[in-house]
């Protein structure tokens, strides 16, 4: 069975000019690709993906969505409607609660009881559940505007409950016409409290304009899911708030990357040492950079806004001239020089690192921002660099280059002996000879299934079907051979998933075995669809 979260995210020579900077235009924010996938999942053949793209649409409270989860609510399949219905209740809107109405008077017993919790959310109105037929009449009780009308009296009324319940209303019934009242009262009296001005930020962020802009950005170092509102709204106004945002809490809370990314910001050059933390490293264990899983949205977000900077290429050579040893703090911006000096102390030979926070996620930010087949040399002479995590975020620039003449060079590496004594204890590459999870040549068997292609396809089925290779190159085989993806693979997957000793290959492979063949049964029935 395939879980909703398996449909469900880059040599130059010394002195050499610097590569020309990818074009910005080609970056596409995560926030339209999420919506993108979202759209076309819930248009799909299959129920898995549909219900995928509800509980997306629902998790981002995405109003837009509303139009794609409508034929959801009605889906043959029971369980996408329920996850519809639930979607429904945090991005819907007046044609949301239409259907969700029409749900509670005619739906299963469960369906009916999903609606209910939903529309009293987004009415501000509470009938009893044993009267299935009442979200129906009030709707046909008057008009939009009257209703409108009294969440608007409500929210400028003394009663803290009915103010809420209205606030919260408004983000699904209100219009633009609400929007000079809600933001009056927003500065009037009684004041708001936290949890008001959190419901009323919301609100403004389905029918808030430009005019909305200076509450929003007054509250964006106070509340960071403002974040959502101001880039919905958009303008410079929205990306100045958003850079104090990001300034306030960081990037690893996403609200402010995502949000600036949404904008297409190209003005986060100044945050460039900061948004580099959102990478965390594949061998600290508290923040650690999940090679074998797609990159997360703030990965994403953040790599994008280091690409739109202008400076992204500087600093993939920066970061590369301190793994040299080469680079010099004249040629270096003074905001940068303290990031990339702090390395040195896990760029010594052999797998070591901190107990504290790892000061080398420059490197782990590479793969996602390179983008100039030129650093290839360079990279290929890395493989052989003494500092095992050095050859790590080599390999995944290579396999984020697609440079397939790197192939060689990466199997060479990947065949040398463990210069341990104890290969059972070490190949995991030890810390202080205690830590047995993190496996550093397997890294460069997931490097190679990111390069893709049949030549690296060929050399990981190889390696996957070799008993007599380490287990950590085993299970970075089968993990490579998913992210190629390729049904050729599906005979070694299915052998390792049944015959390799070590069970967490064989649970490994087993999932890339039904990944594999999920995609496939998706694409023809996306085919027979069309």
């Amino acid at each position: 069975m395939v879980t909703r979260s398996q449909v469900a995210v880059i040599a130059l020579l010394t002195g050499a000019c610097l590569p020309l900077q990818a074009d910005a235009g080609d970056i596409r924010p995560v926030f339209d690709e999420e919506v993108a996938r979202f759209s076309s999942l819930a248009r799909g053949p299959r129920a898995e993906l549909r219900a995928e793209a509800a509980e997306g649409f629902g998790l981002m409270r995405h109003h837009a969505g509303e139009e794609s989860l409508l034929p959801l609510v009605r889906d043959s399949d029971a369980d996408v409607r329920s996850v519809a219905i639930e979607a429904l209740g945090h991005c819907g809107m007046r044609r949301g609660i239409a259907a969700l109405a029409g749900v509670a008077a005619t739906g299963s017993r469960e369906e009916r009881r999903l609606a209910h919790i939903a529309l009293e959310r987004m009415t501000g109105t509470s009938f009893p559940e044993d009267q299935p037929g009442a979200y129906a009449a009030w709707l046909a009780a008057d008009g939009w505007d009257a209703k409108e009308d009294r969440l608007l009296a409500a929210i400028e009324g003394r009663d803290p409950g009915a103010r809420m319940r209205a606030l919260v209303a408004l983000r699904f019934v209100g219009s633009g016409r609400a929007e000079d009242r809600l933001l009056a009262r927003a500065g009037g009296q009684p004041r708001f409290n936290g949890e008001e001005f959190r419901h009323a930020v919301r609100a403004l962020e389905r029918i808030g304009s430009a005019k909305a802009l200076p509450f929003l950005a007054g509250l964006a170092t106070a509340f960071p899911d403002t974040a959502w509102a101001l880039g919905q709204i958009g303008g410079p106004g929205a990306d100045a708030a958003l850079q104090h945002a990001l300034a306030r809490f960081g990037s690893r809370r996403v609200d402010a990357t995502v949000n600036l990314d949404r904008l297409a910001s190209t003005n986060c050059a100044v945050h460039i040492p900061m948004l580099i933390r959102s990478f965390g490293f594949a061998i600290f264990r508290s923040d650690t950079d999940e090679l074998h899983r797609p990159p997360h949205a703030a990965q994403r977000a953040a790599a994008n806004l280091i690409l739109r900077s202008g400076e992204s290429q500087r600093v993939v050579d920066l970061v590369l001239k301190e793994v040299e040893g080469t680079r010099k703090d004249e040629e270096t911006p003074e905001r940068w020089r303290g990031v990339l000096a702090a390395m040195r102390e896990e760029l010594k030979a052999g797998f070591w690192r901190n107990d504290g926070r790892t000061e080398a996620d420059p490197l782990a930010a590479l793969p996602h921002i390179i983008r100039d087949k030129a650093f290839v040399p360079r990279l290929r002479a890395l493989l052989r660099h003494p500092a095992v995590i050095v050859r790590i975020y080599a390999a995944e620039c290579l396999g984020a280059l697609e440079a397939n003449e790197a192939i060689p060079d990466m199997l060479a590496a990947i065949r040398e002996p463990y210069p341990f004594a104890d290969e059972v204890q070490q190949v995991s590459g030890k810390h202080r000879e205690m830590s047995q999870g993190v496996r550093w040549k397997g890294y460069l068997c997931m490097a190679l299934g990111r390069l893709g292609g049949e030549d690296a396809r060929v050399a990981l089925e190889v390696l996957a079907a070799d008993p007599a290779v380490p287990r950590d190159v085993r299970f970075g085989a089968v993990t490579g051979l998913s992210f190629i993806g390729s049904k050729k693979s599906l005979p070694v997957l299915r052998k390792a998933a049944g015959t390799d000793i070590v069970w967490t290959i064989r649970g490994a492979a087993a999932d890339a075995a039904r990944e594999i063949e999920f995609r496939e049964a998706a694409d023809v029935a996306m085919a027979k669809h069309e």
